[in-house]
C-alpha cells in the first residue's frame, strides 16, 4: 500500500534535532524545532508516518520548509516579546537534497520553482518543498508582510493562499517526478485542499497516474478558522472543480458561497476525526450533518519511544516505593533544568522543592482557556487556596502573531505575575516551548492540565504525553480525554486499564485524573482550583498516589500511535475494499 500524508507542518524527528544540537547548541534547535511545528499536529503527523512505516506501509510525507519562525519571551516586567528568526540556513545543512526542482503553476498561470529536500523520518522519509518567498513562515499573517507593503492584510491572505497551492499541486507534481503513484492520499486539515488532483482544472484534473488514488479527509479542529467559506469568485479564480459540490441544505444559504471542508468531504473516499467525540461533533455541524455516515473518528496517538522516559517503560515490576522514588528523581531532574535554562534566582529550586508540578503546556488561544489563570491570580480568595494547593505551574505554548486576543490574555497574566513574587515562584512561563524541548518537560511533572470550551477540541496529545509519563490529568471532558483518564469520583469498570487496588470495589479502576466540570459548556476558575484541591489530597497518600501513577502508566497502549495506525490501517482497507484491498505491508 503507496500512502502519502500531506501537510502545512510535520515536526522534526528527535535524530534531526539533536543534531542540529550538536553542532550549533541549544538556541537555534528550539527555534528550528518551532518552524515546521505550531501545535499538536506536527508531531501527530510525524509519529503516524514514523508508525506506518514500521508497520510496512510504503509512506512518505510532504510538506513546506520554512524560511523563518516566530519565538517568543516573557519578561519579569509583564511584557511579552515577539520577533521573527530566520532558520533556513541550520535546517537545510541537516537535510538530503534530491537535485528535484519542481516548476509549480500557480492559479494565476505563473510558475514557480520549489526545490526539493528529503529527511529520513525512521523508516521512511518526508519531502520538504523549498520555494521562497511563498515558504517564508507557516501560516503568516500581516505582522509577516514586507516593511512598506501597501495592503498587509491582502499579502497575507494571498500568502496563504499560494502555500496552499503550492503544498497541494506541488505534492502531486512531486509524486509524478518521484513516480511514486498513491493508492492513498491523507490530507490534514483544509490548506492541503488543493492536493485532490480532481479539485483544479489544470494538467492533473484527468491524469492517468492518480485514476486509481484514493483520498482521505483528517479534520483536526472544530474551529471556525480551520474550515473556510469561499466566495464563487474565489472558487473561479483558483480554477476548481466544484460540479460536485452540493450546498448545506440550511435556511439562509443562497449557494453563492462555498465550505471547503464540506467539498473536501463530499469527494475524498474517506473522512475522520481525530477522537471518539470530534467524530461526534463534525457529524452534528450544520455543513456536514447530511454526511454524518461517512464521518469515522481514529483518535490521535503518541510515539512512545519519542515521549516516554526509560525509567517508565517496565514500571510494572517496580514496588510503589521504588515508582514513587522514580517519579521524584525526574521532578527533581525537571526543576533543576527549568532553574539553569530560564534563569530563575539563585534559591528558587530549593523554594520548590517538594511542591507538587503541573503542567499547563498548550498553543495559546482563547478557546484552550488560559483565563482561567489570570482569574486565579486576580481574585483574592482564589489566589489564596491556589497557593495554598502547594503547586508549580509551568506555563508552555505558542502564540499566533496575529492572535490579539491570546496576546492580551498573556499581557495581562504577566502583568499580575510581574507584581506578585509568590506567583513568581509558583508560576514559570517557559520561552519558546517546543516539541524537542517537551519530553523532558512531561518526564518529570505529577500533572497535565487541557482545558477547553466543551465540543472545542479535536483530541490534544498533550495530556497523552504526559500519562504516558504517569502524570495525573487536571481535564474537562473534551479531545479524546474520556478516552483514557479516568476521573476521580467516577472511576470505571471493564475499562481496559488493569483493576485498581486503592479501596475500590474489586473490578473498579483507580482513577489518574480530575474533572474540571463545564459549566453551561465551559470551565471555571472555581472549577480549576477544586481540582487542584483533589489533587493536593490525593497525593498525601503514597499508596494511593502510587497506584494512580500506575492507572496513568496502563494507559499507554491506548495512547500510543502504534493503536491509532492499527485503526488507521483497518481504516484504509474500508476505504479500499472490497474488490481493491490492498496488503498493507510491502513483502
Amino acid at each position: 500500500m503507496k500512502v502519502v500524508e500531506v501537510a502545512m507542518e510535520i515536526a522534526f524527528p528527535p535524530p534531526f534535532l539533536e543534531a542540529v544540537r550538536a553542532r550549533y547548541g541549544f538556541r537555534p534547535t528550539r527555534e528550528v524545532a518551532m518552524s515546521t511545528s505550531v501545535g499538536g499536529i506536527g508531531p501527530l503527523l510525524r509519529e503516524r508516518i514514523v508508525e506506518q512505516a514500521e508497520k510496512g506501509v510504503d509512506v512518505i510525507g510532504v510538506t513546506l520548509l520554512y524560511e523563518t519562525t516566530w519565538i517568543q519571551s516573557w519578561f519579569d516586567w509583564g511584557q511579552l516579546h515577539l520577533e521573527k528568526r530566520d532558520v533556513l540556513p541550520y535546517i537545510r545543512e541537516f537535510l538530503k537534497d534530491t537535485g528535484i526542482q519542481l516548476s509549480v503553476k500557480l492559479y494565476d498561470d505563473s510558475v514557480v520553482q520549489a526545490h526539493v529536500w528529503q529527511l529520513a523520518y525512521g523508516k521512511t522519509c518526508v519531502y520538504f518543498l523549498d520555494c521562497l518567498p511563498i515558504t517564508h513562515v507557516v501560516y503568516p499573517s500581516e505582522e509577516d508582510a514586507p516593511p512598506k507593503q501597501p495592503q498587509p492584510v491582502a499579502w497575507a491572505d494571498e500568502l496563504r493562499l499560494k502555500q496552499s497551492w503550492l503544498i497541494g499541486r506541488g505534492t502531486l507534481a512531486l509524486l509524478k517526478a518521484l513516480k511514486f503513484q498513491p493508492d492513498m492520499i491523507v490530507q490534514s486539515e483544509t490548506p492541503t485542499v488543493f492536493a485532490h488532483h480532481r479539485l483544479v482544472y489544470d494538467d492533473f484534473h484527468d491524469d492517468a497516474f492518480f485514476e486509481r488514488t484514493r483520498y482521505i479527509f483528517n479534520d483536526h479542529t472544530p474551529m471556525e478558522y480551520a474550515h473556510p467559506i469561499w466566495s464563487k469568485n474565489m472558487i473561479t479564480r483558483l480554477k476548481m472543480d466544484t460540479s460536485s459540490y452540493i450546498g448545506p441544505q440550511n435556511p439562509g444559504t443562497d449557494g453563492s458561497e462555498v465550505d471547503i471542508t464540506r467539498l473536501l468531504v463530499g469527494m475524498v473516499e474517506g473522512v475522520f476525526g481525530v477522537s471518539k467525540k470530534h467524530g461526534e461533533v463534525m457529524r452534528k455541524m450544520p455543513s456536514l450533518k447530511d454526511y454524518a455516515s461517512k464521518i469515522e473518528s481514529i483518535t490521535n496517538g503518541v510515539y512512545v519511544d519519542y515521549w516516554q522516559a526509560p525509567e517508565y517503560k517496565n514500571a510494572s515490576g517496580l514496588s510503589d516505593e521504588d515508582l514513587l522514588k522514580t517519579q521524584q528523581r525526574k521532578k527533581g531532574e525537571l526543576l533543576d533544568w527549568v532553574w539553569r535554562h530560564y534563569g530563575l534566582w539563585h534559591t528558587w529550586k530549593e523554594q520548590v522543592q517538594g511542591k507538587t508540578v503541573v503542567l499547563w503546556t498548550r498553543r495559546i488561544t482563547g478557546y484552550k482557556r488560559m483565563d482561567l489563570l489570570y482569574t486565579i491570580c486576580k481574585e483574592a480568595s482564589l489566589k489564596r487556596q491556589f497557593i495554598e494547593s502547594n503547586i508549580v505551574l509551568l506555563i508552555g505554548g505558542r502564540i499566533h502573531q496575529h492572535d490579539d486576543q491570546a496576546q492580551t490574555m498573556i499581557y495581562n497574566l504577566l502583568d499580575l505575575i510581574s507584581q506578585d513574587r509568590m506567583l513568581q515562584e509558583r508560576i514559570v512561563l517557559l520561552d519558546n516551548f517546543n516539541v524537542w524541548m517537551a519530553p523532558r518537560v512531561f518526564q518529570g511533572a505529577d500533572a497535565a492540565i487541557m482545558l477547553a470550551d466543551d465540543g472545542r477540541e479535536a483530541s490534544a496529545t498533550g495530556f497523552m504525553k504526559a500519562q504516558m509519563n504517569g502524570d495525573l490529568i487536571i481535564a474537562c471532558e473534551d479531545g479524546a480525554i474520556s478516552e483514557s483518564v479516568i476521573f476521580l469520583g467516577r472511576e470505571k469498570q471493564d475499562a481496559g486499564l488493569p483493576a485498581g487496588n486503592a479501596g475500590l470495589p474489586a473490578g473498579r479502576q483507580v482513577a489518574n485524573g480530575f474533572e474540571v466540570p463545564y459549566i453551561h459548556g465551559h470551565p471555571t476558575a472555581e472549577g480549576l482550583i477544586k481540582a487542584f484541591k483533589a489533587l493536593k489530597q490525593s497525593l498525601k497518600n503514597p499508596s494511593s498516589h502510587a497506584a494512580m501513577i500506575r492507572s496513568a502508566l496502563a494507559a499507554t497502549p491506548l495512547v500510543s500511535v502504534e493503536r491509532t495506525v492499527d485503526e488507521t490501517l483497518a481504516f484504509y482497507q474500508r476505504v479500499l475494499a472490497p474488490s481493491t484491498a490492498i496488503p498493507a505491508a510491502n513483502n
